[in-house]
């Protein structure tokens, strides 16, 4: 495997069992992504990309395939690696930022650093750092409740690069946001991936983003090509 690829699935399969019967939601699925690539991946509802990013996450496990992650096969991994790559190599932003309604935002972008092992005082010189560059630097005390949805998905983006990650996987970043915000907080999402050269990999529904991406995949039918 090349040095650039980030990321890599070779014959992904996801079976669920509902109701006695089995649902196939991924079939035979292959696709690579290279270090500081940023990939869009588009699909209707229902088709499987939240949990193409689950499995690639690590929250949950393949029916069948391989994934490898900077040249590690994720299947060999034990529970407490498998752990310890979620919190030092994957970032994740979801549709709903999920914040901790009883911290300030600072002190959400801190609290996963200091899980990792960081001492409080750099995590949070760091924390504000990343705050600051997504146009926060004025709310760092505030509480997820006086913040607007824009601020609180920005914070979300915060915490998902507090601990440098290698892998971005955003499930719908800006779905909750009204189109301006999530023009403004999309970009500044591209902005802060190019600048720490990380890959991304994209779940949306919005075009118009996409098309700012490296590339476009499309999921149909358990397997992805490209848009």
């Amino acid at each position: 495997m090349g040095d650039k690829i980030l990321l890599d699935i070779q014959g992904l399969e996801k079976t669920f069992k509902q109701g006695g019967e089995s649902l196939t939601i991924l079939r035979n699925l292959e696709m690579s992504l290279q270090k500081g690539e940023m990939v869009a991946l588009v699909g209707p509802s229902g088709t499987g990309k939240s949990t193409l990013l689950q499995l690639i996450g690590l929250l949950d496990t393949p029916t069948a395939g391989r994934i490898t992650i900077d040249g590690h096969d994720t299947a060999k991994l034990g529970e407490s690696d498998r752990t310890r790559m979620r919190r030092d190599f994957i970032g994740f932003i979801y549709q709903f930022h999920y914040l901790q309604p009883e911290f300030s935002a600072i002190e959400n972008v801190v609290i996963p650093q200091m899980i990792a092992g960081k001492k409080k005082k750099i995590a949070r010189d760091h924390a504000a750092r990343l705050l600051e560059a997504l146009g926060l630097g004025h709310r760092l005390n505030h509480r997820p409740g006086q913040l607007s949805g824009g601020e609180k998905q920005r914070v979300a983006i915060a915490r998902a690069l507090a601990n440098g990650p290698k892998l971005l996987l955003a499930d719908e970043p800006t779905g909750n946001l009204d189109p301006p915000t999530s023009a403004e907080v999309f970009n500044i999402l591209i902005d802060l991936v190019r600048s720490t050269g990380i890959g991304a990999l994209i779940a949306t529904h919005n075009m118009d983003l996409a098309d700012q991406m490296d590339k476009t995949l499309e999921l149909t039918n358990g397997r992805v090509s490209l848009y």
